[in-house]
């Protein structure tokens, strides 16, 4: 897929779905800028270990997306680092769920920062590298709850469909430049925030999926390796729905 020595930075990528995007661009040859917040820092640790044993050229880089010069500093050590960033991957997310008409704003605002806001902040530090360099990916990981109206989830929902509209706005601001950028909207995954969920809600979501169970993280993460390759350089503004026939 033409990724080999490309360098990529993946958000909250110490663990669950970002860690599995970092394993599938480590296999197809990446160097990875491993970020993660500090409370995760001993997992992220972890992770580039774990990719150094395979041969991958990692490090960890420790920054809260929501701020912008902790993403302006790190953006600046990763190019110190490894002389440039090709692809970024906003991956990093929070959720809280809860019905609208009882939320509250520090919900809001927590879920709108990270998954929102952050995206904004990570792909504007990025951006004048990739331009000077005349190339970029950049895939968000949005979701089927932007695609889809599901109870409960109006925080997460509203900055996974903001995620997309940045995805837009970005791949058209910036195509001519060589640099394309692309959302992906995930169904339901088996990670450690899914299976947290009671048995009995978890098989009645899984029964109303086509493919009769939960996605694997793996195949999440070889779609995001896809996108983010050389060879995609004609794909960008699009929206690649992955949720085993959910939203038919």
């Amino acid at each position: 897929m033409k990724i080999k020595d490309r360098v990529a930075l993946v958000t909250g990528s110490g663990q669950g779905l970002g860690k599995a995007i970092a394993f599938a661009l480590a296999n197809e040859g990446a160097k990875l800028a491993i970020n993660e917040i500090s409370l995760n820092e001993v997992k992220a640790h972890e992770t580039v270990l774990e990719l150094r044993k395979m041969g991958t050229d990692a490090e960890v880089f420790l920054a809260d997306v929501t701020q912008e010069s902790e993403v302006n500093e790190m953006v600046g050590e990763i190019i110190t680092r490894f002389g440039r960033i090709d692809i970024l991957v906003n991956n990093a997310g929070i959720n809280r769920d809860g019905l609208i008409h009882k939320g509250n704003i520090q919900n809001w605002n927590a879920v709108m920062n990270v998954n929102l806001t952050g995206p904004f902040i990570c792909t504007k530090a990025v951006l004048p590298s990739m331009r000077q360099n005349n190339y970029g990916r950049i895939v968000n990981i949005s979701s089927l709850t932007a695609r889809l109206g599901i109870f409960g989830t109006g925080y997460y929902a509203s900055t996974k469909s903001g995620l997309i509209g940045l995805t837009k706005v970005t791949a058209v601001e910036n195509m001519s430049q060589g640099i394309t950028c692309n959302a992906l909207a995930p169904g339901y995954i088996k990670t450690d925030m899914m299976m947290k969920y009671p048995e009995e809600q978890l098989q009645a979501l899984i029964a109303k999926i086509p493919a009769g169970r939960l996605a694997e993280p793996a195949e999440i993460a070889d779609v995001v390796a896809f996108v983010a390759a050389d060879s995609a350089s004609y794909m960008t503004g699009a929206v690649i729905d992955i949720n085993g026939g959910y939203f038919i």
